[in-house]
């Protein structure tokens, strides 16, 4: 653009504050925005955290030679808007943040997550991980019916391992030991010992 263009832009300009329609987004993240039949090129002020979409109706200002899109007044799709920031993003309360939808969907690379003390209902949870570790002082948990199947289970108890119930059915497809340094077997009714062979020695 050559000074006479430049000169006649920035005439042209707008006094003060006037809403246009957003007629095109760019990569860059600045929009191009039609106001009384004119179009102008604008950049997102920085407090304009709403991301303007194509038919939007919009707050526009000239401010230093320069077109800014100050807010979003009102979305041509009113169901949908996306909070969106060129970098990092600190949301700070200094009371309580709720966060209440209909679905709530979350996605990142990594994340991190530190809280003190965590209370947690629902009906259901689901979990599909490759790994997972869970590294503790003390587990407490109280279950109705517990499955679990594995192709291996290891487990290793340092000390005592105490196993208190009503019924208890252990069977092996193929082999099973047990071994200690010293190994009681009391009942109170019946002990029974059933096999083809016994070896006893």
């Amino acid at each position: 653009m050559n000074n006479i263009n430049h000169q006649l832009a920035i005439a042209a300009m707008p006094a003060g504050q006037c809403s246009a329609q957003v007629t095109h987004c760019f990569d860059d993240g600045s929009l191009m925005v039609e106001s009384e039949g004119r179009g102008w090129h604008c950049r997102r002020a920085v407090s304009c955290v709403i991301a303007p979409q194509a038919g939007d109706t919009v707050l526009i200002a000239g401010v230093d030679n320069q077109m800014w899109l100050l807010a979003v007044l009102e979305r041509a799709n009113p169901h949908c808007a996306e909070l969106n920031v060129p970098g990092d993003l600190h949301i700070s309360s200094r009371g309580a943040l709720s966060l209440s939808s209909e679905a709530l969907n979350v996605s990142a690379s990594t994340g991190d997550c530190h809280i003190s003390e965590m209370t947690y209902s629902g009906e259901k949870v689901s979990a599909w991980v490759t790994l997972s570790r869970v590294v503790g002082k003390r587990a407490e948990s109280v279950w109705q019916t517990v499955t679990q199947i594995s192709h291996n289970l290891f487990r290793t108890t340092r000390q005592t391992e105490q196993v208190r119930a009503g019924q208890l059915d252990m069977k092996a497809e193929d082999y099973m030991r047990m071994h200690a340094h010293n190994t009681v077997i009391t009942s109170k009714a019946i002990t029974k010992v059933d096999s083809e062979q016994i070896h006893m020695g």
